[in-house]
């Protein structure tokens, strides 16, 4: 609900440039990153990571809430960041305790189940945004609305969630290495994380695709529409997506899902009007759930249950790193030379990520 409207909140709502996106953006994705990293390593040496999980929950409802005092686009920068750093306190220890739940057959389709939820959240979130704010409300009873599922999130974590694990964790020797293959997975996640920006951009360019034809007021609804329309598509392909890695192979289907965030900087490029933004939709939708659901399902199946919460720690601080990087590079390439700049960085690595991973492919253990 919130990220549906925040960029439109920042450039249209508080009169800061598109960079602001992009500083805003990654500044919250570089602190949750480091976040990420020191949480998945802990996580694997305490009994009550769960109690951490919940306060990471706690924390971005907080931070989501401080937006609704913001008067300048620096202050939206603390608040998002504060909401982003509780998402990396939680997001380790919640992937580690998904895959201690599962069989390794069926990493796969538990993370895509997951992805499907998250995403299907993602969408009624942007449609109730839409329902506001076509009625004539503002961006900031969008957030002040948004506080209730983020209340009842961490209610429900809290008081639903179970960890799998059956007995106290044990400390683990830090000299202990995770497995080759998997930093060869990583090493594919950091090329493509240094180019694939927020999707903050996207709605803004959606806009964009739609002037003049449209008046301002109406393409920015459309931006939100477009926002609510790729999180259907990736709420519809998630399952499926998981399934089909469990049966043909993670790395192909993350090769691929690679790819399609490149075609979207594609059609970012050149494209205009309502049929590009229909393919923007589809291939922004297709490629993020899947990204995120494969990447945290193939660690699954390389490392082993003790280590998962570093493991988790090292993919999602590596992707936080990549999104601080992208975005503010996006950022800066959109207001100093020209959107068709930031899509092209985008799509140039985005695709070399593709081909790094389908050439040097991580192996999975048996």
């Amino acid at each position: 609900m919130v990220f549906a409207v925040l960029p439109l909140f920042i450039t249209a709502g508080l009169g800061a440039p598109a960079l602001a996106v992009g500083i805003v953006e990654g500044v919250a994705d570089g602190s949750s990153a480091v976040v990420k990293l020191w949480s998945g390593w802990y996580s694997d040496r305490i009994a009550w990571r769960k109690r951490l999980a919940v306060g990471g929950y706690g924390t971005t409802v907080v931070g989501l809430g401080l937006l609704l005092a913001v008067t300048s686009w620096p202050q939206v920068i603390f608040a998002r960041a504060l909401a982003w750093m509780g998402r990396g306190l939680r997001q380790p220890i919640r992937s580690a305790m998904l895959a201690g739940s599962v069989d390794k057959a069926d990493l796969g389709k538990a993370f895509g189940f997951h992805e499907a939820l998250d995403t299907a959240g993602a969408l009624l979130g942007p449609a109730v945004a839409f329902i506001l704010l076509a009625a004539g409300h503002g961006f900031r009873t969008v957030f002040a609305v948004a506080l209730v599922p983020g209340v009842l999130a961490v209610t429900f974590f809290g008081l639903l969630a179970r960890d799998p694990r059956t007995k106290r964790a044990q400390s683990i020797p830090i000299r202990q290495p995770l497995p080759s293959a998997f930093w060869r997975l990583i090493a594919a996640v950091a090329v493509f994380g240094a180019g694939n920006f927020a999707t903050a951009f996207f709605t803004l360019r959606v806009v964009q695709m739609l002037r003049p034809e449209l008046s301002q007021a109406a393409a920015l609804s459309a931006a939100v529409g477009f926002y609510l329309a790729h999180n259907a598509v990736g709420a519809a392909v998630s399952f499926p997506a998981g399934w089909l890695a469990d049966r043909i192979g993670k790395v192909p289907v993350l090769a691929t899902a690679y790819a399609t965030f490149a075609l979207a900087c594609v059609v970012g490029v050149f494209g205009h009007g309502w049929v590009a933004v229909a393919l923007l939709a589809l291939f922004v939708g297709a490629q993020n759930p899947v990204v995120s659901g494969v990447e945290s399902s193939l660690s699954s199946s390389i490392v082993e249950e003790p280590r998962l919460g570093t493991a988790f720690g090292v993919l999602n601080a590596v992707n936080g790193v990549g999104d601080l990087a992208s975005s503010v590079v996006a950022g800066v390439l959109w207001t100093f030379v020209s959107p068709a700049a930031a899509f092209g960085f985008g799509a140039i690595l985005c695709a070399a990520a593709a081909a790094v991973l389908a050439f040097r492919p991580p192996r999975p253990a048996p």
